[in-house]
């Protein structure tokens, strides 16, 4: 099963919880698990069925190029990656 790790502004929608294993070869199914199992996450990682645009995910260090059909090894490490702001003034 994938490990999947909630980053701290999510974790309101896990009671805390900060790791969750899910099964799934695709991360597409990954994220389906991992909503059912916490309904409140859906709307923190999907708009429309899609990846939000304003997080990037990381399969084993690696962003994905290929959104939900991105494929998910047995022991693979997910982690959401929240867009950074601010810059020029």
């Amino acid at each position: 099963m994938a490990l999947v790790h909630i980053p701290t502004h999510m974790q309101h929608a896990t009671n805390g919880v900060v790791s969750i294993e899910i099964p799934g070869e695709k991360l597409g199914q990954v994220i389906d698990l991992l909503i059912q199992q916490n309904p409140n996450l859906g709307e923190e990682i999907l708009i429309n069925g899609s990846i939000r645009s304003d997080i990037a995910i990381a399969i084993d260090s690696e962003i994905t190029e290929n959104g939900l059909l991105e494929k998910v090894g047995e022991n693979s490490q997910i982690f959401f990656i929240p867009a950074l702001g601010g810059g020029a003034r």
